[in-house]
């Protein structure tokens, strides 16, 4: 199932990677209305290409609460793998992102309309050229905000389509049988209605195909 825990109002599931949240007959939605589930609103975003904890609420006032404890108590961490190992084992990219998506050649976005982000990585190991990390979002929740911290700090996440360099990702897709980006939303923590809950999503199948990298 793709539901991780079903807390009456609202529920926990696992997105697939590769799938939109909104949008199509393979769609998040789609699929939970085909095990039974009515109508839900996702209160906050996974892009496309990446997997993992996503919220969804059954009712609109759910969805206040939810976004609410999201705005002032969530912990999102993620698992991500590096092209490029990091001088240290674990810091904080600090580099203020404007609040769109932008593109490879500026990730960071038009300096005036940047505001202050961090994002904190711990390595979890490396082959000496790539790196798995968990990845938490320290300071803001900028769009990409990710992506975008660890490309401009020279290790973009493996398979970024948007921010890392294409004849990269081509050659290392090849060599690793590894269709996709490799970041994960694994863990999310956060207090609803005074009450403390906890959600992690197992890595998918294919990151088996990196070998150690997958964390296991």
């Amino acid at each position: 199932s793709l539901v991780l825990s079903d807390e009456g109002d609202w529920l926990a599931a696992s997105k697939p990677a590769g799938i939109t949240v909104h949008e199509g007959s393979d769609s998040l939605l789609a699929a939970l209305r085909a095990d039974g589930y009515g109508e839900l609103l996702p209160v906050h975003r996974l892009d496309r290409d990446t997997s993992g904890v996503l919220l969804l609420a059954k009712r609109p006032e759910a969805a206040a609460a939810l976004q609410a404890a999201l705005a002032e108590t969530a912990v999102k961490q993620y698992r991500g793998v590096l092209v490029g190992v990091p001088p240290a084992r674990r810091g904080r990219w600090a580099g203020a992102l404007s609040n769109r998506a932008e593109g490879r050649r500026n990730p960071r976005g038009v300096a005036a309309e940047r505001v202050s982000a961090e994002t904190a990585y711990d390595l979890v190991s490396d082959n000496g050229f790539l790196a798995s990390a968990d990845l938490t979002l320290a300071v803001g929740g900028r769009t990409h905000q990710i992506r975008r911290h660890a490309a401009s700090a020279g290790s973009p996440i493996f398979g970024d389509r948007r921010y890392g360099n294409p004849r990269r990702n081509a050659q290392l897709q090849e060599r690793y049988g590894f269709d996709g980006m490799a970041l994960h939303a694994s863990l999310l923590r956060l207090v609803v209605d005074g009450v403390a809950f906890e959600f992690e999503a197992p890595l998918p199948a294919s990151w088996s195909a990196l070998g150690a990298l997958d964390g296991s």
